[in-house]
């Protein structure tokens, strides 16, 4: 064949060269395609493939096998290097070559036969690749033995294919290496108008391509292209790409930039040139007062974004924008990394404006609708009462307030609902659980609050993060409060107890007889108790007087119980024998009716009968003709052995609850 005497022999004058010269510019004749032979393919690309196991070692190619295809992609434009891409109807593959100047030997839209013997099959993280080695690319000498250039201009039809389609494995797979396109697709904001490479530092360079349902997907160049330093189009259209994978990340890689026709309007009607009319956000809040449900055409807000995404007491798919007119809270497709202070354009064409329990939003706003201009100017927190506050809330909802000389309380720390008050007036505070400062304990006396007003089917207020209160204090000696207040904070909505307070009663359960748990006590003051839980086994006694700080604890249920959980054993401090608390003297029917009130108190209970057991260990009942109710003995008492009375007896008794109420009794003492 005269192309490859041709071949060979500038070869060989290439290779004695080398003896003299350090560097040499091979420049090859184009092959005379008239005596080609007879070579024909005699596998598909998808068989040859298949001869392979993905993510194990190169396979060796041991028979007579000739696959054949037409190139989709050689290194013409700098984008592929040292390798061309070939394609059959069944498959694509990427066949490595150590030679550069490719696109005079196998251009684009060429046909070419590989024959495979000798040759290796793999896959360099996931994507498959003909190799003269293991490791390395078929060698200059030997290209011209393995790669046959065939007929010229024959070219290939790219299959359509969306971006949901190819986040299906098997889909993905059966279409690497081949050519495809993708319609109605365009860049997203961050990378509409950027360069395709770095020519400068000549890095590759991912931009995010997607589509009008936000499904987005990588385009990959190289900082060696002769397009590297041409910014990507900023309208939508059709590209077309040979498609690759790294891992499991989803690639494309043009052939040049006659791949990307961008010249349609983008998805939400722009051309991504600045073309959108600005209006305020008090015109938009205005149009939905009266009845617009979505945003108007060919219009985009500006604003600085005053929610605090880093500190998660919003969703990480929502966030307030502020301008000087107004505010509003913007609920995007995706998670959003938009920072608290960055100035923002969001595009309102067609968005959905509605409100959820009573704040309004521009819902389902796809991310590419926003464009990151960078850090502004934060707006002023407007000086203001709670009173005034509330009287213009809907008019100043989603935007940033300041509230000086006001108390926060309602829990110990700032998770979940407290009340924010002053002189004026109260208004509910909401923080999420999941907030970095929901656990901080709350400050006592007065404060300066900033916060973003809100609405959750009425007006409250939400801080940024933990920066937002000053003053008050969370140091200090706590303030005594009776029981009844603390588990008034529990039944509010409080999870912990209130900062800088403590709590002062008397023992009423009894430890050394073992029917309470060792890190447990009962303590009552007046006519209300509740369980104390201390971090580790105590020895306070039946009727000994406690001073117990609650600072910040937490307050909760075990079973049904309230209790205060976790409290260090340091924080209980002892006066002594007290005096202990009368009973209230009640009838069956009468605990059952207050048990929630009259939990961890204690009762006394005339004639009444025990029944269920011979013995006080564990469930007996207790019935005194009113009605009956569970009293719950541990095997660990000391009396849980002993016989149960068989005569009507008098029972003093604390009130409890596991799952529903009984009493529990402290020792024989309690049976008369």
């Amino acid at each position: 064949m005269k192309f490859f005497k041709n071949f060979n022999f500038l070869l060989m004058i290439a290779l004695l060269a080398t003896t003299f010269t350090a560097c040499v510019d091979l420049e090859f004749d184009e092959p005379d395609l008239g005596e080609l032979g007879d070579v024909q393919a005699n596998t598909t690309i998808a068989d040859l493939i298949a001869l392979h196991t993905f993510g194990e070692p190169a396979t060796l190619i041991e028979d007579d096998l000739v696959i054949g295809g037409v190139v989709i992609a050689d290194d013409l434009s700098g984008n592929f290097f040292k390798n061309i891409t070939i394609q059959d109807e069944t498959a694509g593959i990427q066949v490595r070559l150590n030679l550069v100047g490719l696109s005079d030997i196998y251009p684009q839209g060429s046909e070419v036969f590989v024959k495979c013997k000798g040759l290796y099959v793999s896959d360099f993280e996931g994507l498959p690749q003909i190799s003269g080695s293991p490791e390395d690319a078929i060698e200059e000498v030997l290209v011209p033995d393995f790669v046959i250039p065939g007929t010229r201009d024959v070219g290939i039809t790219p299959e359509v294919v969306t971006i949901s389609q190819l986040e299906d494995p098997t889909f993905l797979r059966e279409r690497l290496n081949t050519l495809v396109q993708l319609e109605d697709v365009e860049f997203a904001p961050s990378s509409a108008g950027a360069t395709y490479g770095d020519a400068v530092n000549l890095f590759s360079v991912n931009l995010d391509v997607q589509d009008c349902n936000n499904n987005m997907i990588i385009l990959r160049s190289s900082g060696y292209s002769n397009f590297a330093s041409v910014p990507s189009p900023t309208g939508n259209g059709t590209l077309t790409a040979v498609l690759t994978v790294f891992r499991d990340t989803r690639q494309l890689i043009i052939r040049d930039t006659s791949d990307v026709q961008f010249n349609g309007p983008r998805c939400d009607g722009s051309t991504g040139s600045g073309d959108l009319e600005q209006i305020d956000i008090i015109e938009l809040r205005e149009m939905f007062a009266t009845g617009a449900t979505e945003g108007p055409s060919n219009k985009m807000i500006k604003g600085i974004v005053v929610s605090d995404a880093a500190a998660s007491n919003i969703v990480s798919q929502n966030l307030i924008v502020q301008d000087a007119t107004g505010g509003i809270a913007l609920r995007f497709t995706d998670d959003h990394n938009l920072p608290l202070g960055t100035e923002i354009e969001v595009n309102v064409t067609g968005v959905e404006l509605s409100e959820f329990n009573g704040l309004l939003q521009l819902n389902n706003l796809p991310l590419f609708n926003v464009t990151d201009l960078g850090a502004g100017t934060m707006p002023t927190p407007r000086e203001a009462t709670v009173s005034e506050i509330l009287a213009n809330a809907e008019t100043w909802e989603s935007t940033l307030v300041k509230v000086v000389d006001a108390s926060i309380t309602g829990g110990g720390t700032f998770a979940g609902s407290t009340t924010v008050a002053d002189a004026t007036g109260s208004i509910d505070m909401f923080t999420r659980n999941s907030a970095s400062f929901a656990d901080n304990a709350l400050p006592a006396g007065m404060v300066e609050l900033t916060a973003l007003v809100g609405s959750f089917n009425g007006p409250q207020l939400n801080m940024r993060n933990g920066d937002d209160v000053s003053g008050g204090t969370t140091g200090g000696d706590p303030e005594q409060m009776d029981i009844s207040a603390l588990r008034d904070v529990f039944n509010m909505g409080g999870t912990a107890a209130p900062a800088l307070r403590k709590i002062r009663g008397v023992v009423i359960s009894d430890t050394d007889n073992g029917n309470l748990t060792g890190r447990n006590l009962i303590l009552q003051d007046g006519d209300a108790g509740i369980v104390v839980r201390f971090e580790d086994e105590h020895s306070f006694a039946l009727g000994e007087e406690l001073e117990v700080i609650v600072s910040g604890q937490e307050l909760s249920e075990f079973n049904g119980l309230l209790q205060v959980n976790g409290v260090p054993n340091s924080n209980a401090t002892s006066f002594g024998n007290g005096t202990m608390p009368t009973p209230r003297a009640a009838t069956v029917a009468e605990v059952l009716a207050n048990a929630e009130a009259w939990e961890s108190t204690l009762v006394v209970i005339s004639d009444v009968t025990i029944s269920g057991s011979s013995t006080y260990e564990g469930t007996t009942t207790v019935d005194d003709g009113t009605g009956t109710i569970d009293m719950f003995t541990r095997s660990q008492a000391t009396f849980a052995g002993s016989s149960v009375p068989g005569t009507p007896v008098t029972l003093t008794a604390i009130v409890s609850e596991f799952n529903s109420p009984q009493v529990i009794i402290r020792n024989l003492n309690d049976v008369q």
